[in-house]
């Protein structure tokens, strides 16, 4: 069995499609979230998640783009210069598209080789958990029976951007595939970076893509420069 585990697409469906192009011998797929927002790509990106069934969560910029696109006044009267990445995206999206992020759930809890998960897409903002009882309430709280008691837990976290193992025990961890389409400023890294499971092996892996589509449909998209265009532009170009 074996498992390809992304987050925080942002609307990156150039990444997307480079990754299943090495892994599409995976069995399941699962998201932690964010699949729009800060990218040109978030109709295409909907539609590739519901076409490889993908099992996902919401992340906090999926709020944000349902909001606004339910905010009319707010979506269409934006100056040009105050356009974000959540306006260009919210605009490109239809009803069916919004009651598909709308619907997503908060944690999704699952097992893969006799190993129990939970999956959300944040703990406490960019927090992580750090210390074994803190991760032992919470996986109370996210997870039911029989998942709840099984001895070999993992929990799964996006929104960071940092792709990371964290063991609080043997048999006791966290994990985050960083994202696919953007770094944090200190890490300056370009690939695409997620995580593959095969029969219970954690892989922390990054891939090189071609991002000159996505230069080119940011170059054309309107938006207000501090930070929309300007991380657009340094991740892209």
């Amino acid at each position: 069995m074996k498992a390809l585990i992304i987050s925080d697409i942002h609307s990156n469906i150039v990444a997307l499609e480079a990754i299943w192009a090495k892994e599409n011998d995976s069995d399941l797929i699962y998201c932690a979230g964010d699949l729009v927002d800060y990218g040109p790509y978030p109709k295409e990106v909907i539609a590739w998640v519901r076409q490889h069934h993908v099992i996902c969560v919401k992340g906090n910029h999926d709020e944000r783009v349902v909001n606004l696109y339910r905010n009319q006044e707010a979506l269409w009267g934006v100056a040009d210069e105050e356009r974000t990445w959540a306006h260009d995206n919210a605009q490109k999206l239809d009803d069916e598209d919004i009651a598909f992020l709308d619907s997503l759930p908060e944690s999704a809890a699952f097992t893969l080789d006799s190993i129990g998960y939970s999956m959300q897409h944040m703990y406490n903002q960019y927090d992580t958990i750090q210390s074994l009882t803190a991760y032992r309430q919470f996986w109370e709280r996210q997870t039911e029976e029989p998942i709840r008691s099984i001895p070999s837990k993992r929990m799964i976290f996006g929104h960071t951007h940092r792709r990371a193992v964290h063991y609080l025990s043997d048999h006791e961890l966290w994990m985050n595939p960083g994202s696919i389409s953007y770094r944090r400023p200190d890490d300056p890294c370009k690939q695409a970076h997620y995580i593959t499971i095969t029969d219970g092996k954690i892989e922390l892996k990054g891939i090189d893509y071609d991002r000159s589509p996505l230069l080119q449909k940011t170059l054309s998209t309107t938006l207000k420069d501090k930070g929309e265009r300007d991380v657009a532009l340094f991740f892209f170009g």
